[in-house]
């Protein structure tokens, strides 16, 4: 009898084991799979956030004039995506005879500009608070052109001479040149204002005319002259170079968007970058945003100004860079010849590289 009861006890005791182990195995599995669960919604959640596009911030770049390949680095960089890889949504505001671009950037309606070196120290002088934040152009595209026989091939030869300019800030360099080779613009030639085209000089209505390498001589030499068949006179071989296309902001917008100045310099740069490493293409991007000369005009304006961008020896990665050499120069002749009346504050308050070496660390 006490045998019966034992051995009913351990069945007992076997059976209600197996349960209990069961049921455990039970609530871990449900546990586990539970936790797997969690696990896959969290990483479906994470995946979707990191899915969402980027929030973009809007900025707005006034250029000095029409859309063409002057101003190409900006173009590519936009065509490329560069600036929405920065979380920029960029504007390119094109600039006309009626818009300066200092006004623009000073009264708001654009955050970054486009202008001459020396035009923006004029504006600095009398007290607006702009900032030299760049330098794309390393050399001055100025050339004087006359017609091979004319025998100009010297400044000196421009006495008794009608030269022509554009004026309104274009000037300085011309009359740096022909007072630093001994000729007063008013008594020892005639200079008299210069149309946007160059038939002055191709009707003979003047001997020598103002040209930029990118445009006005390319316009020549579309129209059939040769190389040889024209002189010029180089601002960068005379020693009276300024300074032009360069990048400014106004101290109250760069003083609240350092970091959004930086991610767009740097796209710019590698905009650049590729304009000048395939004009060709550049020229043609350009010619797509706005048809208002040929394709062809734009691809050589394209090729010429990747050598202001990019000259003989200079590094591309550099791109961008401000010598300041080259900048006080340019504020030199600026005061000499009569754009300041006192002499330009270079310091970092109205030239700051900071920002540049920040994009191109």
């Amino acid at each position: 009898m006490k045998k019966r009861i034992m051995i009913f006890l351990l069945t007992l005791t076997m059976i209600l084991s197996l349960i209990l182990t069961g049921c455990s195995s039970s609530d871990e599995g449900t546990s586990s799979g539970a936790a797997s669960t969690e696990e896959n919604v969290d990483a479906t959640v994470d995946a979707t956030v990191e899915e969402e596009p980027k929030e973009l911030v809007d900025l707005t770049l006034q250029l000095k004039w029409l859309p063409q390949s002057q101003f190409m680095g900006y173009y590519v960089a936009q065509e490329k995506g560069y600036y929405e890889e920065e979380g920029i949504n960029i504007e390119i505001l094109p600039g006309g005879s009626d818009i300066i671009p200092e006004q623009q950037v000073y009264n708001g309606a654009a955050d970054v500009g486009v202008t001459w070196v020396s035009s923006l120290l004029k504006y600095q002088s009398q007290g607006w608070e702009l900032v030299h934040v760049g330098q794309p152009f390393q050399k001055s595209a100025m050339l004087l052109v006359s017609k091979a026989d004319t025998g100009i091939e010297s400044a000196e030869d421009l006495a008794g001479k009608k030269v022509s300019n554009w004026f309104g800030g274009n000037e300085y360099e011309i009359l740096a040149l022909l007072e630093s080779n001994g000729l007063d613009s008013e008594a020892d030639l005639e200079l008299v204002q210069q149309d946007f085209t160059m038939n002055q000089l191709m009707n003979d209505e003047v001997d020598a005319a103002s040209a930029m390498t990118y445009n006005e001589y390319g316009l020549l030499l579309e129209a059939g002259y040769t190389n040889e068949e024209l002189n010029v006179l180089d601002m960068n071989d005379e020693g009276v170079a300024m300074l032009q296309d360069c990048l400014f902001v106004s101290e109250e917008w760069i003083a609240e968007n350092e970091d959004l100045y930086v991610r767009f310099l740097r796209a710019s740069i590698k905009g650049w970058a590729d304009a000048s490493a395939d004009p060709d293409v550049a020229g043609e991007t350009v010619f797509n945003v706005d048809q208002s000369v040929s394709k062809e005009h734009q691809v050589y304006m394209a090729g010429e100004i990747a050598k202001l961008v990019v000259p003989e020896g200079f590094d591309p990665a550099n791109i961008g860079y401000t010598d300041m050499d080259a900048m006080q120069q340019t504020a030199d002749l600026a005061l000499e010849y009569g754009l300041l009346s006192e002499e330009a504050d270079l310091s970092e308050t109205f030239v700051n590289t900071s920002y540049w070496e920040a994009a191109t660390k």
